[in-house]
């Protein structure tokens, strides 16, 4: 009797025991992409900033200058299109920037081959070199995020700020991972990714209103989620937005771009190899 009863405590053992390095491992499996996103982008932006730390003034040139130049011809008057516009074209190019990264890497470096043979799935890869590419812009975006608060109606829209920042960030760095994933040169994606940049952040109403344009324009520039982004910054700090626009449809267009690219990055990108 007492035999048996010692054999029932270690099986209860051995019950508890293997339930807790079941436990164990599946909350480590479910950590691991996120200790993978970290290293990744430890690898590829933190270790290269603490060596070339002047790499943040070079990303912050093109959205700053664009701003200075609104600011001086306007005199100040359309100070709110020059930060949402800046801001909308520097996120732009930080997403899209990643597409040049991916290239380089996988074409030059062979680093993606590393990674391919790797336990690493292509959103995990993609999220740690997306989150590189904003440690590079993180001083040029904690400015114009500063300005657009400041100049802002209330701190309550903080909040709207941040979604606003995070959605066109999200979908313009799973752009730039999905066309990068077809370019088999480096001149190839640096091309493709530049005219890309003009499309959405030059030639949309992102820095100039959309109120300007014909009325057939118009809902052709609604379909672009730059436009979106720039009239919901405007509409962050207290500006006049378009009767025709709502904050409503700006979430939704955005939200749709970052799932449909997401999903293509996902399901249609080439992660291996052929």
């Amino acid at each position: 009797m007492l035999l048996m009863k010692k054999q029932v405590a270690e099986v209860r053992m051995v019950h508890k025991t293997s339930g807790r390095i079941t436990s164990i491992k599946a909350s480590t499996s479910k950590t691991l992409p996120l200790k993978q996103v970290y290293l990744i982008a430890h690898l590829t932006g933190i270790l290269w900033l603490r060596r070339n730390p002047v790499s943040m003034i070079f990303t912050a040139i093109s959205p700053f200058s664009l701003l200075f130049v609104l600011f001086v011809i306007s005199n100040g008057q359309y100070v709110h299109f020059a930060i949402a516009g800046s801001l909308v074209m520097a996120l732009v190019g930080y997403g899209l920037a990643l597409g040049q990264d991916i290239s380089f890497y996988k074409t030059e470096y062979k680093i993606q081959d590393l990674f391919v043979a790797s336990p690493v799935s292509p959103l995990t890869y993609m999220m740690g070199l997306a989150l590189s590419e904003l440690l590079f812009g993180l001083p040029a975006l904690t400015v114009l995020a500063f300005l657009v608060v400041y100049s802002g109606s209330s701190i309550l829209s903080i909040p709207l700020l941040v979604a606003n920042i995070l959605l066109i960030w999200g979908s313009m760095s799973a752009m730039g991972f999905f066309l990068s994933s077809h370019m088999l040169h480096m001149r190839n994606a640096t091309q493709v990714i530049s005219f890309v940049n003009v499309i959405l952040a030059v030639i949309p109403p992102v820095y100039y209103s959309v109120n300007i344009l014909p009325q057939g324009l118009r809902y052709l520039a609604y379909a672009v989620p730059t436009t979106h982004a720039s009239l919901m910054l405007q509409y962050t700090m207290g500006a006049k937005t378009p009767a025709d626009w709502s904050l409503f449809l700006g979430f939704v267009v955005q939200i749709a771009y970052l799932v449909g690219f997401v999903a293509l990055a996902k399901t249609k990108a080439i992660w291996r190899e052929v």
